[in-house]
């Protein structure tokens, strides 16, 4: 896989815009390096954790929303497929340094 110029945007519970420019190879490695954006995490509120995150990719400009949720979902489970495996891990590893 390559490596990608991303902006990640998010909205806080105060509907303020949030975004930063981050390098990734994969979405979803994107999404998590952005939601490490300063001061922000994955929970504005107490009571609200943000639900989505917008993407950009700037290799060929894709735009992706992509569901929080079913992203923590689809990480933690395992993979039958090595490679897959193998970003999954990544991507916990990124999870576990927020």
């Amino acid at each position: 896989m390559s490596i990608s110029r991303c902006i990640v945007r998010l909205k806080d519970c105060h509907n303020t815009e949030h975004s930063v420019e981050i390098y990734a190879e994969s979405l979803y490695e994107a999404v998590l390096r952005g939601c490490r954006l300063q001061d922000v995490v994955w929970e504005s509120n107490a009571d609200e954790t943000i639900q989505r995150v917008e993407v950009e990719i700037h290799q060929e400009p894709t735009r992706h929303i992509v569901d929080i949720p079913k992203l923590l979902k689809w990480v933690q489970e395992d993979s039958m497929y090595p490679a897959q495996q193998t970003r999954k891990e990544k991507l916990r590893k990124l999870l576990s340094i927020q």
